[in-house]
C-alpha cells in the first residue's frame, strides 16, 4: 500500500472518531422515542413585564390608531398604544425550558448571558435579535421582525428561533402580548378567545359555563380553536392577536394573568403545540418534548390588532378584513341534495304514519302533527327530478297535512326555523292571522313591568342561572321578542306591532353586550350562545323591516359579528368536514356534559345561517351570505347519506370533528332545508315587505318586489316557487281597497277576499303576478 492511501484512509478513520466523539457529547435521542416531560414540572419565577420609558432611538411604527415601539434592548420587548394610550406590551422569548436528563432546564436570558443584542428600525421594519447560551452550551438565537400590514391597524411579527444543538423543547413563549400592563391592569371590558371564551370584565377558564378540568382553557386543544383570534378590550380600545395555525404552536390566553402574574392579562403563542394527545388540556407543559434540530428555524408568523371599539367586535371586524373568510365547502348538485333530502321525509324512521317526529331519540320527541314537514316536502317536489318521487312527496305531504289543525298551520312544526309561509301555501290564512295575534297578545303577558324577561326556575330543574351575573340574557329575552315580533307582523295589527318595536328598542339594554344564554333548557343562563346572536340579529332585521330605523339596521349587525366567532373559519383537521361548522355554546349541558367545545352542532349555526341570510337581503354589503352558505353547505356535508337509510337525509345533532362522526338523535331535514331553499333557489321560500307610506305589509310564499310605494297606490310584483295557486296576504287595512291584478280589475275580485274585521286582503295567486292597490 503506497503513502497517499495509507495517509487517506488513516484520514477518513480519524474524522469518523472525532464525528463520534463530537456526537456523543450531544443527548441523541432515536426520532421514533418521546421524550417525557417530567411531570408537575413548573414554570421558574418569571420576570414581571413593564411599560418601560422609551429611549428616543427606540424604534417606532404605526399603522391607522396602532403604534408599536421597541425598546433598544430587546429583552424589554414593545410597547403597544392605540390612539396615543398604552394598551400593553410585548415580550420575544425569553425563557426555554428542555428535557436534559430526564429533567426540564431553563434557560432564562433575562438573568443569564445575552449577545448580539440589538433593535433598530430597518426599511420600514423593526428588526431585533440577540443570542443566549443555555446551561448545557446550546446557542439559542432569536429574531424579530415587525412591520405595518396594508389593513391598518395591523402589524405582522415574526419570530425566528434556532439553537445550535438538538434539544427536546419542553416549553418555549414564542410570542406574549400582556393587555393591560401599565394601563387598564386586569380589569377589561371583554375578551375573546374565539372558540372557547366570550367574556365580560370576569375570569376566563372559569366555571361558570362548564365546572371540572374542561373549564380550563388556558392552553385547549387547538381543534377547540375556531379560528385564531385572540383580543381583550377596555376603555374604548382593543388588542388583538392573529397567527397563522400550525400544529407546531399552541395558544395561551389567560384573563387576568394568573398564568406569568403580571398583573394584567396574557395572549400568545407556545411551543410545542396541542393536538388533544401531547398535553393535558390547559397544561402549560406537554406530556412529551418536541424536537428542535440543530440550525433549523422555527418561525411563527403573527398579526397584532388593534383599535377602537366598546367591544371585542371591531376586533372580529379588522380579523376578516386581515384574513378573508375561506372558500365554501364543495357545493352538492341540486339533485343530489334534493334526493337526499327526500330521503330524509320519506324513508327514515323520522315519519311514523301521518306524524312526524322532532328527532329520532330512545324515549324523546314523540311524534306529531307537523305542516312545516308538509311545506318542505312539497318545496323538493317542485324540484325532484324524479317523477315517481315526486308523486311521493306530493302524496305524503298531503298525508301530513290532514292531520294537523287547519288554524294550526303555521304552528304545528318540527323544524327550528319557522316561516308562516304554510298557510299562504295551503289555505286557511285568516285563522292563521287569528292564531297569530292570540299567540302576540300571551307574549306580552311574559314581560315584567320594566319590560325585561327574568330567569325563572322551575319546579324540580337546576338552577341554570346561579353563575350568571343577573337573571337576563340576550337569548332569552330575544326568544320572546322575536316571537312576538313574528306573531305581530303576521296578524298586522298596529297596536301589537307598536308594543312589539317597544320590547325590540327594550332590548338595547344589551347594546355591546355578549351573545348568551338562549338554551336554558339545558345551558347555563351564563353561556354564551350562537342561537342568542341568531335570535338578536333576526328581532332586529325585523325591526329595520318594518320601520326603516337605521338603529335596528346598526343592532343587527352588530349581533352578526358576535356569531362568527362561533363559526369554524379555518378548518381544524385535514378532514373533509370543517370549515364553517359552529359551535353552539361555550359551555356544558348543567356545567358538566356534553361539554359543547370543538363539537358542532350545525343546527344552532343554521337558525344564524337564516338569519344571516334576512340580514343580507338588506344589508348585502356585508358578509352575512357567505357565512350563511358556508354553513347551510356545512349541514349538508354532515348529514346522513342515503347510504344508512334509518337516517339518511337527517341532520347529526352534533358532529366529531376528528374522527368525522355523526352524533345522534338525527334530526328531521327542516331545517337544514330552511337554509338549503335560501342558497340553491332563486325565488326565497317566504317573504315580506312592507309599505310605510301606506303602512301595509305583504306576505307571500315567495319574492315580493315592490314597484312603486306612493300614497294611496302601491304596486308590487309577486311571484312563487308554488307550481299550483298560493296565497298573498295584505295586511293593515282599514277598508277594501281598489284592487288590480295584471292590469285588470274584474278578475281581481275573483281571487280576492277582505277579512273586515281583520283588516286583511287575501289574494289566491298563481304564477307571476303585478298587483295594484288603492288603499
Amino acid at each position: 500500500m503506497n503513502d497517499l492511501i495509507r495517509f487517506l484512509i488513516v484520514s477518513i478513520l480519524l474524522n469518523v472518531a472525532v464525528g463520534a466523539s463530537a456526537r456523543a457529547q450531544l443527548p441523541m435521542v432515536p426520532a421514533d422515542k418521546p421524550v417525557v416531560v417530567p411531570a408537575q414540572t413548573v414554570l421558574p419565577e418569571w420576570p414581571h413585564p413593564t411599560a418601560f420609558f422609551p429611549a428616543p432611538d427606540s424604534p417606532k411604527i404605526r399603522s391607522g390608531d396602532l403604534e408599536l415601539t421597541y425598546s433598544t434592548d430587546p429583552l424589554e420587548g414593545f410597547l403597544v398604544h392605540v390612539n396615543g394610550r398604552l394598551m400593553g406590551v410585548g415580550c420575544p422569548p425569553l425563557t426555554f425550558g428542555y428535557v436534559h436528563s430526564n429533567e426540564v432546564h431553563w434557560l432564562k436570558c433575562v438573568t443569564g448571558t445575552v449577545q448580539n443584542s440589538k433593535a433598530g428600525l430597518v426599511r420600514g421594519q423593526i428588526e431585533a435579535s440577540y443570542q443566549c447560551s443555555d446551561p448545557d452550551g446550546a446557542v439559542w438565537r432569536v429574531t424579530q421582525r415587525l412591520r405595518p400590514q396594508r389593513i391598518p391597524g395591523t402589524f405582522e411579527v415574526q419570530t425566528e428561533i434556532t439553537v445550535d444543538q438538538d434539544r427536546s423543547v419542553a416549553f418555549v413563549p414564542v410570542l406574549l402580548l400582556f393587555p393591560g400592563v401599565g394601563a387598564f391592569q386586569t380589569s377589561k371590558g371583554q375578551g375573546l378567545f374565539a372558540g372557547l371564551e366570550y367574556l365580560e370584565n370576569e375570569p376566563s377558564s372559569s366555571e361558570a359555563d362548564v365546572i371540572g378540568p374542561s373549564s380550563n382553557r388556558r392552553v385547549p386543544d387547538t381543534l377547540k380553536v375556531t379560528f385564531p383570534l385572540m383580543a381583550i378590550q377596555a376603555n374604548g380600545a382593543y388588542l388583538g392577536l392573529t397567527w397563522q395555525m400550525r400544529p407546531q404552536f399552541s395558544p395561551i390566553f389567560d384573563s387576568p394573568d394568573r398564568t406569568f402574574k403580571s398583573g394584567a392579562h396574557v395572549m400568545g403563542l407556545l411551543f410545542p403545540g396541542s393536538n388533544g394527545k401531547n398535553r393535558t388540556e390547559g397544561s402549560l407543559m406537554p406530556v412529551t418534548a418536541e424536537r428542535l434540530h440543530p440550525n433549523e428555524p422555527l418561525t411563527l408568523r403573527a398579526t397584532i390588532l388593534g383599535g377602537t371599539g366598546n367591544s371585542v367586535v371591531p376586533a372580529i371586524q379588522n380579523f376578516v378584513k386581515a384574513r378573508p373568510l375561506p372558500p365554501l365547502p364543495s357545493a352538492p348538485p341540486l339533485q343530489d341534495y334534493v334526493q337526499q333530502a327526500s330521503a330524509g321525509w320519506l324513508t327514515s324512521k323520522i315519519r311514523e304514519g301521518n306524524l312526524v317526529r322532532h328527532a329520532l331519540a330512545e324515549g324523546s320527541f314523540k311524534p306529531q302533527p307537523a305542516a312545516d314537514a308538509a311545506l318542505w316536502m312539497k318545496w323538493l317536489a317542485v324540484r325532484n327530478s324524479d317523477r315517481a318521487k315526486q308523486a311521493d312527496l306530493e302524496q305524503t305531504a298531503a298525508h301530513i297535512l290532514s292531520v294537523v289543525s287547519p288554524e294550526q298551520y303555521n304552528s304545528a312544526g318540527v323544524g327550528h326555523i319557522r316561516y308562516p309561509a304554510e298557510c299562504l301555501v295551503f289555505g286557511e290564512v285568516a285563522r292563521n292571522a287569528e292564531q297569530a295575534a292570540q299567540k302576540a297578545h300571551s307574549l306580552l303577558s311574559r314581560f315584567a313591568p320594566d319590560g325585561s324577561i327574568k330567569f325563572m326556575v322551575e319546579r324540580g330543574q337546576p338552577d341554570l342561572g346561579k353563575t350568571h351575573f343577573t337573571n337576563e340574557a340576550s337569548g332569552l329575552t330575544s326568544r320572546v321578542v322575536l316571537d312576538l315580533l313574528e306573531a305581530a307582523t303576521f296578524c298586522g295589527q298596529a297596536d301589537l306591532i307598536t308594543n312589539a318595536l317597544q320590547h325590540l328598542r327594550e332590548m338595547d339594554r344589551f347594546h355591546d353586550g355578549v351573545p348568551r344564554g338562549a338554551q336554558t333548557w339545558e345551558c347555563p343562563l351564563h353561556t354564551p350562545d350562537i342561537l342568542a346572536a341568531a335570535q338578536m340579529v333576526r328581532a332586529y332585521t325585523l325591526g329595520y323591516e318594518l320601520t326603516g330605523d337605521i338603529h335596528f339596521l346598526e343592532e343587527a349587525r352588530y349581533w352578526a359579528w358576535t356569531g362568527i366567532p362561533f363559526v369554524y373559519l379555518v378548518n381544524p383537521t385535514e378532514a373533509p368536514v370543517g370549515l364553517y361548522a359552529t359551535i353552539a355554546v361555550y359551555g356544558a349541558t348543567q356545567w358538566r356534559a356534553p361539554v359543547w367545545f370543538g363539537l358542532p352542532v350545525q343546527w344552532c349555526g343554521l337558525v344564524y345561517a337564516d338569519a344571516l341570510y334576512r340580514l343580507g337581503g338588506v344589508d348585502p354589503g356585508g358578509p352575512w351570505k357567505q357565512v350563511a352558505d358556508g354553513i347551510t353547505l356545512s349541514g349538508m356535508q354532515q348529514s346522513w347519506t342515503e347510504a344508512d337509510p334509518q337516517n339518511a337525509g337527517l341532520l347529526p345533532d352534533s358532529f366529531v370533528l376528528r374522527e368525522q362522526k355523526r352524533n345522534g338523535p338525527a334530526i328531521n331535514p327542516a331545517t337544514l332545508e330552511a337554509c338549503a331553499a335560501n342558497y340553491l333557489a332563486e325565488i326565497p321560500p317566504y317573504e315580506f315587505r312592507c309599505s310605510r307610506t301606506n303602512d301595509l305589509i305583504v306576505h307571500a310564499p315567495g319574492r315580493i318586489q315592490f314597484i312603486s310605494d306612493l300614497k294611496g297606490h302601491v304596486t308590487f310584483k309577486v311571484e312563487s316557487w308554488v307550481k299550483e295557486s298560493y296565497f298573498v296576504l295584505i295586511n293593515g287595512l282599514s277598508r277594501r281597497p281598489k284592487l288590480k291584478i295584471n292590469g285588470s280589475e274584474g278578475a281581481s275580485e275573483a281571487v280576492a277576499d277582505f277579512v273586515e274585521s281583520q283588516g286583511l286582503l287575501i289574494l289566491r295567486l298563481s304564477g307571476l303576478n303585478m298587483v295594484e292597490l288603492a288603499p
